[in-house]
């Protein structure tokens, strides 16, 4: 038995799309993971050098002038550093995300015992369940991902009234980690 739903993605959606995936990452790399430590380097010789800038700054006060100019460079620096990750993603959703595009277009989505099919006025996708490689949800959505970077997002509003076959068909997902 076939069951259907149509739906509209919102860029939101894109947003959590971008997180769970972000998520998924970082479980995946583990605290340890070469970014991490990285960061942790990133910061330590932040906070040695401005050990030692203050340590100038005490020692040598007719130099403090000079140092404040840089100093308050240094400030902008580092608030462009910190920021820059949250303004490309924007740039990024701005600039890939079309209005026009197969995410944010009307979808329909029919589920049945051996695929899912996606259709919107892109073009027609017809995914056997097996391709599905696991499943993630948030409160709004559910993630199928077919990569571990790339998944078909499906509002929970949309799925509500095929609930229960939804979980028959993705109960062997629900355990499983790419």
């Amino acid at each position: 038995m076939n069951m259907t739903a149509s739906f509209t993605l919102i860029p939101a959606d894109f947003v959590r799309l971008q997180k769970m995936v972000a998520r998924r990452w970082h479980q995946k790399a583990g605290m340890l993971s070469w970014p991490f430590l990285l960061r942790v380097v990133v910061w330590l010789c932040i906070g040695l050098a401005g050990a030692a800038y203050a340590r100038l700054m005490r020692e040598f006060p007719e130099i403090s002038r000079p140092l404040g100019v840089v100093a308050c460079l240094l400030v902008v620096a580092l608030i462009a550093v910190v920021t820059m990750p949250y303004l490309s993603q924007a740039s990024m959703r701005k600039l890939m995300l079309l209005p026009d595009g197969a995410f944010l277009s009307p979808q329909t989505v029919t589920l049945s015992s051996d695929a899912i099919r996606v259709a919107s006025v892109r073009g027609d996708t017809i995914l056997p369940w097996s391709g599905v490689l696991a499943l993630a949800e948030d409160d709004v959505n559910y993630y199928l991902f077919i990569d571990a970077m790339q998944a078909l997002v499906l509002p929970r509003a949309a799925i509500a009234p095929m609930a229960a076959e939804f979980e028959q068909f993705t109960r062997r997902l629900r355990s499983s980690a790419i």
